[in-house]
Order: C-alpha cells, then structure tokens, then sequence
C-alpha cells in the first residue's frame, strides 16, 4: 500500500496518488463506516476529507498552536502515515515502508510538487496538465526505488546523475554540438538564457549552457532525469513547463520557470532543451513573498507577538521588492495583469495599515481583522504570479517547432556515435579495471555533490553478484546517520565486508579544505540533541539534495566566509573485502579519488 494525500488550509483534498491496494483498503473502511453506499464505489475526495479531517485537524492544531506537529504515525501491520508541510498545504504519505524511508519520500514528492507548480502549489489556473506531471513524476521516482535494476536503484538512492565516461575526442564532438544548437537557439528565436542536456541510458553526457542562463542545482539535474524517464513511453517529443531551483548561492535562486523540451533520439539518446522565461528578480521575490506569508499565518496562529514583527518586517521587504520589480521589468503590462497588479497594491496597502495599527497597541481584534483579509491577499499574490509569467514572451508554437527542428540536427551530427554510446552506457565503468591496482575493492560510488553528479561500476542485473543490494542500501543509510551527527568518515566491519565512507571539502584549483568548525558538537546541540520550547526534538535535515541541498547548506556552514559556489563537496563509499585493513582502505580511497580524476579530466565532473 502507497499512497500521498494533499489537504489545503481548509482541509480539503488538493491532490491524491493513491496505488491500488491503498484504494481497495481505504474504500473498505470507507464502506464499513457508510460512508460509501455500495462496495466498489469510486472514491471521491469527501471520502478520503471524511475519513482523514480528524487526523488532518489535530496535526494542524499541534503544528499552529503549539509548534509540535506530528512526523509520523506507526500502525498495526507496518502501516505508517508521515507529514509534511509546504505553503499551507498539508503532505500525508502511506505506505507500508520504513517511517525513514517514508519520510524521504514525502520529501522527495513535496519537492516535484514545487518543480511542477512553482509557488502557486495546485493552482487552478495550472489545470490537470500540472496535476498529471507531478503524479508522473512521483510515480516515476518511486517505482526507481523499487525495481530491479540495480544500477537505476543506486543513482536513485545517493540522489546523483550517473556521468558517462567517453574518450575526450568524443566529449569535445559533443561539446561543440551542443554549443552550436544554443548559438542557433539565440539566433533565431532570441534565447539568452538557455541549457542543452544530452543523455544516453539515463547517464549524463554533456551539459551545456548560456552565460545569462541560471546554473543548474544538482537536484535540478536529478529532476530532469526523472522527468525524461517519467515521459519516456510518451511521443519522440515534448514540451513542458517547470520552475527549476537553480543554485543556492544565486539571489534569483529558487523558482527559475522553464520550458523542457524533450527529443528522443537515435539510440536511447534524449535530448533536453532548456529555455528559461520570465524576470528573474519578480518571480524570486513573488516566491519568497509565499514562504514569508506563511511564516507569518503560522506565527498569529501560535499566538507570538514578539515573533510578529520580525516576519512582518520581512514580507514588507518581499512586498516592496516585487512592486519594485514589476515597475521595472513589466513597464507594458496587459490589462489582466494590470488589474492584478492594482488589486494587489490595494490589498497590500490596507494590509500595512492594520499591521502598522497593531504594532501599536496589540490589540487581538486588530489581529482578528488581518488575520480575515490574509486569504484574500494570497490569492491575489497567486493571480500575480501566474499572470507575470503569462506576459513574458514564452516560446511560441513556432519556436518550439524550431526546437524539434534543432534536435533533429543534432541527432544528424552524433549519428555515427550513437551506437557507440548505446553501448557504452550499458557498461560504463567495470570493477575489473580497478582489482589489479586496488586489491580486495569489491564496489565504490564517487559523486561530486557540488554538481550532482555521479561515477560508479555497473552493478549488472542477471549476473551472480559478490555484494548482495541489501549491503549497499545498508551502508548507505548507516553513514546518513553518521554524518547527521557530524561523523565526515566512517568505517566499519561486518563478517565478510570492509565498509568506508569519507566526505571533503575542495576549493575551485582542487585542494583540499580543511575544516575547523566542531560539526559533532553542532549537530549535537542543534540535531539530534535540539529540543524546543514545548520538549519536542526536531529531527535533523536528511543528507541528499532532492528534499533539499544538505551538502550546500553543510559547506556554508563549515565555511562560512567563503562566497557559495566556491567550495565543492565530495563524498566516496568504498566497499573492500573483510581482511583489508583500515590503513589500507584509506589509501585505496586516495589513490582511487586521483585515478578518477585522471580519467575523467578537469572540469568535466
């Protein structure tokens, strides 16, 4: 059983992903309370708010009024339902799984659900095109987990883009094919800010972009791995629209809108072409503007003056920027969005003057008075955001027709390379290259989590495996939780394995970083060992870039002074037999760093 229900702030059912068993389950209870009239009745949503608005109902109380939400519940059977919120929208995920493993999951699907929609979660105004991506989407990711392809399982599970290893002759070829399409893309249909992504059996290529262009995060790569393979049983071509992350470290950073425009190409090649739209600094401040009015609902609600005026301050900040960017980017408004434009000023401005009035004398009918015309304000704040976007010059029938166009040439171009990197991909890296120079190495996953990207040998389906899935899921989730507690290195023995995990820091030239704040003691006081004012223990942020880009947020915490993007994290699990020695595991795992990056080459990984 499987399943995620979306409630919005008044309890209603947004969105629902229900599997089949998880129906058959909920419709039985649904009928023995009669709630359904006959067995085998379609479950509508006043069903599922009828059955769950109990549960719904104490989770927000919990969370509005005393900050002490629910994370999970644990049933009978290995039944478990874990929580989340995202915008005053309310995350319940079922299944019959780990409450870790669920809870990443959740995760994973409120962060597709930001991807799919941007700020204006499950707005009307997206349609059931939306809806229908982001069940994609989900689907997709999850069912990853849980084939039997090992190879696709790994990638899924360390939440990095497999990197295809090809001769420099052949990247450079490729390269130099990519830049072409983006210098024609600029040509013709006038794009400043544009990517080009070339993936062949789910492993990356190449990826190419624009100066203007915003960089891709590395879970923006891993999004647009499962949206190829979402769509992959869907027509050679594909055009759709998403709102990227984009690096963290960038102000415009966040919800970047984007067109996707996907082409299946000769041998298990997909190419996708990015084009971003939109002006940057107003969808930014419009998306901030969302988080920070949550804050402030959540606030009034527990009731918590001194908190108030701080994020008060912070939205009018947000308000201000985005009726500074309106003024100057969108100087010729339409007439839909100039009547948005001039509500939401109205709205603003009577909202200020309330707060303005509380500020001075705190009187809780004032608050009562804001707290009535907070809805009307989101609204009008969602109108703005999916109208803004609407204005831009998005690419046009034509353009994209230029797209499909575009693709075919470079189709064309790598034609005599596509069987070669068909191949290829089905066999990427071998062990068997590496047991001479580093005896006893059974399995090794190297990835750059500064760029999302992974290198790791070809776990093969149909062929006797030395180390069973189950070891190297394990090893997985036991480092997390070491490094959730400040542990940078790991090793340990089992009876027939030596386990080895190590994470470090690098500046831009490759050297070393080294790390002076005390991440034990951090963690300890701030993670596991936090507790709030109300004794509940908040739980530490999961290690991964999906729910959100831990490793980013690790380096900026350990090197505070340098400015983002100037250190790259690294993490490397090696697997050797049981009677390798601690000493030796470590050199292997030096020497095998330097024979990866001689292989792959500077700045390709």
């Amino acid at each position: 059983m499987n399943g995620l229900i979306v409630f919005n702030s008044a309890n209603d059912v947004a969105y629902q992903n229900l599997n089949g068993p998880l129906t058959e389950k909920i419709c039985s209870i649904a009928t023995a309370q009669g709630l359904l009239s006959t067995p085998g009745a379609p479950l509508d949503s006043n069903v599922l708010l009828q059955i769950f608005s109990p549960i719904i109902s104490s989770q927000r109380i919990m969370h509005c009024q005393f900050d002490n939400a629910y994370a999970s519940f644990q049933c009978e059977n290995g039944f478990n339902l874990t929580f989340g919120e995202l915008l005053g929208f309310t995350f319940l995920k079922i299944g019959q799984v780990e409450i870790e493993q669920l809870m990443r999951q959740l995760a994973v699907a409120m962060t597709l659900t930001r991807y799919c929609y941007g700020a204006n979660l499950f707005g009307s105004q997206a349609g059931a095109m939306q809806q229908e991506l982001l069940t994609q989407c989900i689907n997709c990711y999850e069912s990853q987990l849980w084939q039997e392809d090992q190879q696709e399982q790994q990638a899924y599970l360390l939440e990095a883009l497999p990197k295809l290893l090809i001769n420099t002759e052949l990247k450079r070829t490729v390269h130099v094919t990519l830049d072409a399409l983006l210098e024609q893309l600029r040509q013709t249909g006038g794009q400043q800010r544009t990517h080009a992504l070339l993936l062949v059996s789910n492993k990356l290529v190449a990826l190419n972009s624009t100066r203007q262009a915003l960089p891709l995060a590395p879970a923006d790569l891993l999004f647009l791995a499962i949206l190829s393979r979402a769509l992959q049983s869907q027509r050679s071509q594909r055009a759709v629209a998403v709102f990227l992350q984009g690096v963290t470290h960038d102000v415009n950073s966040g919800c970047v809108p984007c067109i996707v425009h996907l082409s299946r190409l000769h041998g298990h090649q997909v190419l996708l072409q990015l084009i971003e739209y939109g002006h940057m600094p107003l969808t930014s401040s419009i998306y901030d503007t969302f988080f920070v009015l949550q804050k402030i609902v959540a606030v009034q609600q527990q009731g918590d003056a001194d908190a108030l005026k701080p994020a008060y301050e912070s939205l009018e900040s947000f308000v201000s920027q985005t009726l500074t960017a309106l003024k100057r980017h969108l100087k010729q408004k339409h007439e839909d969005l100039e009547s948005c434009v001039k509500k939401f000023t109205a709205r603003w401005e009577n909202l200020r003057k309330m707060y303005v009035e509380f500020f001075k004398s705190y009187e809780r009918e004032l608050l009562v008075r804001i707290e009535s015309n907070l809805p009307a304000f989101v609204e009008e704040l969602k109108q703005l955001f999916t109208l803004s976007l609407a204005s831009c010059d998005i690419a046009s029938n034509q353009q994209l027709d230029q797209l499909a166009e575009s693709a075919s040439v470079v189709e064309a171009k790598l034609l005599e390379f596509a069987e070669f990197l068909a191949v290829k991909a089905a066999r990427n890296i071998s062990i068997d290259a590496y047991l001479e120079d580093f005896p006893g190495l059974v399995h090794f996953m190297y990835i750059n989590r500064s760029s999302g990207q992974m290198l790791a040998p070809d776990l093969r389906q149909g062929q006797p495996q030395l180390l069973p899935k189950s070891k190297l899921w394990h090893m997985v989730e036991f480092t997390r939780n070491y490094l959730k507690k400040g542990q940078t290195t790991v090793m340990w023995k089992d009876r027939t394995f030596h386990y080895s995990y190590f994470l470090w820091f690098e500046d831009l030239s490759g050297s070393i970083l080294k790390c002076s704040f005390d991440l034990q003691q951090h963690f300890l006081s701030t993670g596991f060992g936090n507790v709030n004012g109300n004794g509940a223990h908040k739980s530490p942020p999961e290690p991964g870039c999906l729910p959100m880009d831990y490793y980013s947020e690790l380096a900026e915490l350990c090197f505070p002074k340098l400015a983002g993007g100037k250190v790259r994290v690294y993490e490397l699990y090696c697997i050797h037999l049981g009677l390798v020695t601690a000493t030796c595991a470590v050199e292997h795992a030096r020497r095998l760093v330097a024979t990866i990056s001689d292989v792959v080459g500077e700045g390709t990984f």
